[in-house]
């Protein structure tokens, strides 16, 4: 096993290290795209939970995600301190962690008498297992290579991966569906089955194609006691806000992401009640969208690297905008019964084609984007904390998601939503009337909203490149005064403060004996 570790072999990144690194995507398009998706329906069409208890178990479980990511991010920049990490890394020993706990994914898509209680465990098992792989992911792409393009080909190839399940798991739906029937309960377990063992060899696939930081290599940070620990947690975290680059990241990606959770949580029912067409068809014409958002991808990675964030991404928003507004469209016209569903069933497939080149797009570049904050961080604290921020990433992530999710259940339960246990029923006109105004707030609104924001997106190639290189020659000896006025600028535009409270001249985050500030 020793030669499975790899802990500080820094190597050239190869192809096998890309294909190794993007099966990581697996976990979030191949997981959430199913999980997410049908858990709601599926406790309430077929085990007899009310919509309201359908939300309460899936926001249960992202509030736990969102209180353990800074946990992990905490645990994981600090892993080096035990024998476990310097063993098999301090990143890639949870990558090994969450694998047995993929097995929890089926289990959540069985009939069982054990209601509420069930359903809550198995579902956060899971999540605890995607929160142990997800937050160790961002940060190995930066430990492995400090070129700014290697990141963003790295960051790209996790999309691609993630689209390409995408496309397996339209295609895996479909066909459950399809043979097994809309109505048998043992289709979603089938499905939960295959997309768990995809899950599994992802998981192994990425910890043996990569690396991190020897020991040497990472400042030791050493911790007095639980307290301090605690401590340390929680001033870590909530310093990462004031960092100038990354609370401009937040604030344009957070309108965005929270028309993601709103998405994720309504697309079942948006299907089902208001376009009114069968699940099987809605995976199985989704599969050229899916082919889309796989092959555009050879778009947004080289336009990322020439052009930045900015442009890029305020094209990508408002195509978003755009889609779901046509999307509302369609589904208003047919519970209305403007237009036939066969329209509908035409319609969706080209619609959902331009809604996945976008949504490729906005899920690609501010995650792109993350990898690059932590050199703005190490230009304020002279620390390297990847884990940090993408655990605070991720708790702001988690939080939105949980917050929407709950939301989205009640706002269902309240539009007269009729909760089943197998059988059809007949819905009120106002379920489809809800869905798609909730569609049309909290995803059109949403998006537009991200679009004007992305102006201050202000960190791309060259600036961080100015940012890095100051940061080199400082450690390297040289001295803060000699900074040129141009360097001055970039540098405190991206972190927020002035040039001579950067490199540790400051009281952000955890202070540590060990860590000088630079002359």
């Amino acid at each position: 096993m020793a030669g499975l570790s790899w802990v500080g072999k820094k190597r050239k990144i190869t192809y096998w290290t890309r294909f190794g690194y993007g099966m990581g995507g697996l976990l979030n398009s191949g997981a959430l795209t199913f999980t997410h998706t049908y858990l709601i329906m599926f406790v309430s069409t077929e085990c007899g939970l009310s919509a309201g208890e359908a939300a309460i178990i899936a926001s249960a479980a992202i509030y736990l995600d969102a209180v353990l990511a800074p946990l992990m991010g905490f645990f994981s920049d600090n892993f080096y301190a035990t024998r476990l990490g310097r063993r098999f890394g301090r990143r890639r020993f949870w990558i090994l962690a969450a694998i047995p706990m993929m097995v929890a994914e089926p289990l959540i898509f069985l009939v069982t008498p054990f209601g509420f209680g069930y359903y809550l465990v198995c579902y956060l098992i899971y999540n605890v297992g995607y929160s142990f792989a997800s937050t160790s992911l961002v940060p190995l792409a930066i430990e492995m290579t400090d070129d700014f393009q290697e990141r963003g080909y790295l960051t790209g190839m996790k999309r691609v991966f993630g689209n390409v399940t995408g496309f397996l798991m339209a295609a895996l739906t479909a066909f459950g569906f399809g043979v097994f029937g809309e109505d048998n309960p043992h289709s979603y377990f089938i499905i939960a089955c295959i997309n768990a063992s995809i899950m599994i060899f992802g998981l192994v696939t990425l910890y043996l194609s990569t690396w991190e930081k020897t020991v040497d290599e990472v400042a030791e940070e050493k911790i007095v006691n639980v307290w301090e620990g605690i401590k340390k947690l929680v001033i870590d975290v909530l310093s990462t806000f004031r960092n100038k680059a990354f609370r401009r990241l937040l604030y344009t990606w957070m309108p965005s992401q929270f028309a993601a959770s709103v998405w994720s949580a309504a697309y079942s029912y948006f299907i089902v009640y208001t376009l009114g067409i069968t699940k099987a068809w809605a995976s199985g014409s989704e599969m050229p969208g899916k082919i889309v958002a796989i092959v555009c991808m050879a778009i947004w990675v080289p336009l990322l690297v020439k052009k930045g964030f900015h442009k890029p991404y305020w094209f990508v928003v408002i195509g978003a905008a755009v889609s779901m507004a046509v999307f509302v469209t369609f589904g208003v016209l047919q519970f209305t019964d403007a237009i036939p569903v066969a329209a509908v069933m035409v319609a969706y497939p080209i619609v959902f084609c331009v809604w996945k080149f976008f949504y490729a797009g906005f899920q690609y570049l501010p995650d792109a984007m993350l990898n690059y904050v932590p050199d703005v961080d190490e230009l304020i604290t002279l620390r390297r904390r990847e884990g940090v921020y993408s655990a605070s990433q991720r708790l702001v992530q988690q939080l939105l998601q949980a917050i929407v999710t709950t939301v989205f259940g009640f706002v269902l339960l309240a539009s007269g939503f009729i909760s089943t246990k197998g059988q059809h029923v007949e819905q009120p006109i106002s379920v489809p009337v809800t869905i798609a105004i909730t569609l049309l707030v909290g995803c059109c609104v949403m998006f537009i909203l991200s679009a004007v924001l992305s102006h201050f997106l202000t960190l791309d190639k060259d600036t961080c490149a100015v940012v890095t290189g100051e940061v080199e020659r400082v450690k390297n000896g040289g001295l803060m005064k000699d900074v040129k006025p141009e360097v001055r600028r970039v540098c405190e535009d991206l972190s927020g403060l002035k040039y001579e409270q950067c490199f540790a001249h400051n009281n952000i985050g955890y202070q540590e004996e060990e860590i000088t500030p630079a002359a």
